[in-house]
């Protein structure tokens, strides 16, 4: 609030935001009743304006300025259009128009603020014209209500409304809502169509109405009726009915308290036509006997169907922990409630390798058997009995008797009778006599108790385990012999680098200071040179395929020219396919764009391959090595006529140490893993086209340099 003196010397009080030249005409004495009403204005709940008739501020409050965002100092700086939402202007100017012109009794709008973060806050605004004594219009005063959360309240309102309604609309059961009193609240029009009853008087809100037009149609009336009174006489119980129809049709009838805040407020009843269910349920009786002469039947063609099953899971993988995982999981509930598969570890320990439950609150328990030490079981334990003798087990019911014979501790047999088993089968997993583990079947819940042909089910599905055990280890054991090969080469090639350097470098000596025309003197040296620059290949490819699979192969990417990638490798190969009388050129346009390449690496890549092209190609043949640009980087492409690849070849010849021809001594099998690790390192493909007797094409990608 700000001071004012008018002439007469009294002390006056204005609103502080009030615009200047306005103050005197606001100003009210302090202490009198004007000072009420300008602290009123100031404190007010919601947001108050005063506008010139034109639309200049005049004064705004402090919750004015709230609902906006914007301090008074700067909302005196603004017009009432920049703070209105730009889809809102052209309807405040109206309105504010209307008002002007007297021409709206209700002088109420909904608009959307801006604020000044941006954000949009609905409100509600009230304005009135202030008149003098005289009548005549002085200014504008708005009360401004921020309406925002009423709004998403509706909005919410409204959106939930919608989907119970499409919600009762949808459902295939007719529904019908009743308040305490009876009164009908709501309906579906399933509920209408199923009853055949006029819409009509569902919307009458009568509930006897309905109830009469639903009795007509009943076999039994009375008992519905009677039901219909205890319900409203006990409106926190639910109810099922099942009604039959003069028609012959049968309904369900469920009956719901509809509560609120945990108070019944009303009924919510729905009603299912079953006619077509009840009339199968008939049916189905009837069926019963030849049911029963198929079962067996079945029974073959489902455990037929399970081993099949069963070989198909086990073949997925050499990964025996997880194939035998997986046979559990389908061995429950098609076999047992409850399953689990022990192999027999190096030291005589169990290892459990997978188990299952139907009722997943009781795969704790079965995890905690699987911790017991194995001196927490009894000589006479299924599992001890089968891996000591091998001789499968059969318990066709089982007793608190076998329970404790089985276990050495209470808590143990607490734990296991919490799981009540019923039935059990154990049968072992046997290689060449001896026992690798035991599968272990049994029945809880489900009532199952097994029989003789059950335990021949299951010694089935133990021998493909049991095969799959046996193939696992023998793949392991391949695997260290690999990677012991792998480990042997490498160490070969490291320590043969030194040796190896030496020759280089003598023979490099013995060329320097071997006369020119010594001929046969530099013929027997440049053999030896070529032969140490093949040792090096072999020596580097070995190097680069461990550092591929230790991910160490390094790159060094910056962007290079097609054109000089592959110009400089056919002349540093030409001399090798002239040797061999195959012409090699490149076909690459200079104007291709450049590409992220490690220089070296690629050359290498190319070399490889255009190596072996040449090496294929028989003589008087053409090498071509072109590029193309494709969607987001260049494809490379080493074309030949030597006699293309066999379609059963094709999927190996990126293999290491895989060759053509395993009598072929002129390389070790790896340029071609090489390059295709290379080329995936610079985030590339590489495959290959062939055709046999017309040739093959190497294709490679790298990633444009833009």
């Amino acid at each position: 609030m700000a001071g004012f003196t008018p002439p007469d010397g009294s002390a006056v009080l204005a609103p502080s935001s009030a615009l200047p030249g306005w103050t005197a005409e606001y100003a009210v004495p302090l202490g009198g009743p004007g000072h009420l009403l300008l602290a009123t204005f100031e404190q007010a709940a919601i947001g108050i304006a005063h506008m010139t008739l034109t639309e200049e501020w005049i004064s705004v409050n402090q919750r004015y300025c709230e609902i906006v965002g914007y301090s008074r100092e700067e909302i005196l700086q603004l017009k009432l259009d920049d703070v209105t939402h730009p889809d809102d202007v052209q309807a405040s100017r109206e309105f504010l128009d209307r008002i002007r012109s007297a021409e709206l009794d209700e002088p109420k709008l909904e608009k959307r603020y801006v604020r000044k973060d941006g954000s949009v806050v609905w409100v509600q605004v009230t304005v009135s014209i202030v008149r003098s004594v005289n009548r005549e219009p002085l200014y504008l005063v708005a009360f401004i209500d921020d309406i925002t959360e009423r709004r998403d309240a509706q909005r919410e309102a409204s959106r939930s409304f919608s989907l119970l309604r499409a919600t009762l609309e949808s459902t295939a059961d007719g529904i019908l809502v009743v308040d305490l009193d009876g009164k009908i609240l709501s309906f579906n029009q399933k509920m209408a169509d199923m009853w055949e009853i006029p819409p009509e008087i569902f919307n009458s809100g009568d509930d006897q109405r309905a109830i009469g037009a639903a009795l007509e149609k009943l076999v039994h009336p009375d008992d519905f009726m009677s039901k219909v009174m205890e319900l409203y006489r006990h409106p926190e119980e639910a109810s099922y009915d099942v009604l039959e129809l003069k028609d012959g049709r049968i309904f369900e009838r469920y009956s719901q308290p509809q509560r609120i805040d945990d108070v019944a407020v009303g009924r919510v009843w729905s009603f299912r036509d079953v006619t077509a269910r009840k009339r199968a349920e008939d049916q189905g009786t009837a069926l019963v006997r030849e049911q029963a002469a198929r079962a067996e039947a079945e029974n073959s063609e489902k455990r037929a169907a399970l081993l099949a099953e069963a070989s198909r899971v086990l073949s997925a993988s050499f990964d025996y922990q997880t194939t035998l995982a997986a046979l559990v999981r389908l061995a429950v509930p098609a076999l047992a409630d409850y399953c689990a598969l022990d192999i027999v570890a190096a030291d005589d320990s169990f290892e459990r390798v997978g188990e299952a439950h139907v009722d997943p609150a009781k795969s704790s328990l079965i995890r905690q058997v699987a911790r017991f030490p194995r001196s927490a079981l009894t000589a006479n334990h299924p599992l001890i009995r089968v891996i000591t003798s091998g001789v499968p087990v059969l318990e066709t019911v089982i007793t608190p008797a076998f329970i404790r014979a089985s276990f050495a501790e209470p808590e143990q047999r607490r734990t296991v009778e919490a799981l009540e088993p019923r039935s059990l089968i154990c049968v072992p997993l046997v290689n060449s006599g001896k026992p690798l583990g035991a599968l272990t079947l049994v029945t809880s819940n489900s009532g199952r108790r097994y029989e003789v042909a059950d335990l021949s089910l299951a010694a089935d599905l133990a021998r493909r385990a049991a095969i799959v055990v046996e193939h696992a280890r023998l793949y392991h054991e391949a695997q260290q012999a690999t990677r012991a090969r792998d480990d042997v080469l490498a160490v070969v090639a490291h320590d043969l680098r030194n040796p190896l350097n030496t020759v280089t470098m003598a023979v490099g000596l013995m060329l320097e200071q071997t006369p020119v025309e010594n001929v046969q003197e530099r013929r027997q040296v440049e053999i030896v040179r070529r032969a140490a620059d093949r040792m090096n290949r072999m020596i580097q490819d070995l190097l680069d395929v461990k550092r591929m699979e230790s991910g160490r192969l390094g790159i060094e990417p910056k962007p290079e020219s097609p054109a000089s990638l592959i110009n400089d490798t056919v002349e540093m190969l030409r001399p090798l396919a002239t040797g061999s009388t195959i012409t090699l050129e490149a076909d690459v346009s200079e104007s291709l764009l450049p590409v992220m390449a490690d220089a070296a690496r690629i050359q290498q890549v190319l070399s490889n391959l255009v190596g072996n092209a040449v090496k294929f190609t028989p003589r008087s043949g053409r090498v071509t090595v072109c590029a193309e640009a494709i969607d987001g980087g260049i494809r490379f492409g080493v074309i030949d006529t030597g006699p293309g690849i066999p379609p059963d070849q094709v999927p190996h010849i990126f293999g290491q140490f895989w060759q053509a021809m395993p009598s072929d001594r002129r390389g070790i099998g790896l340029g071609l893993a090489i390059a295709k690790g290379i080329v995936e390192a610079h985030g590339g493909m590489i495959w290959v086209e062939s055709n046999v007797g017309l040739g093959s094409t190497f294709y490679f990608t790298l990633p444009s340099a833009a």
